[in-house]
């Protein structure tokens, strides 16, 4: 055993050495996800749809590319607030008026 701890929401791809055939991948690996990263995802994501993940990659040592794994980030939409209304304008008050 190597002893590694895999950290969470991470893994890595190797090449395959195993590849045989031009439809093999060139890639193989691992992902560890977090179920509480599965769960934020399947939560977010409503029923009939496809759970959608960002991956970030890099290059690492040993001819290996590393993961990263996080929720699917969306851009809040604002939605346009009416123009505020402007505020009353105070009545005349004519009762200190002599006439």
């Amino acid at each position: 055993m190597s002893g590694y701890i895999p950290k969470p929401n991470t893994g890595s791809l190797f090449p395959n050495s195993g590849k045989e055939e031009p439809k093999q991948p060139d890639l193989t690996g691992k992902i560890n996800l977090t179920k509480e990263l599965m769960k934020e995802c399947m939560d977010a994501t409503p029923d009939g749809e496809l759970v959608v993940m960002d991956v970030s990659g890099w290059h690492n040592a040993n001819n290996r590319i590393g993961l990263s794994v996080k929720k699917h980030y969306v851009k809040p939409t604002y939605q346009k607030t009416a123009e505020p209304k402007p505020a009353p304008e105070p009545e005349d008050d004519d009762s200190d008026i002599p006439f």
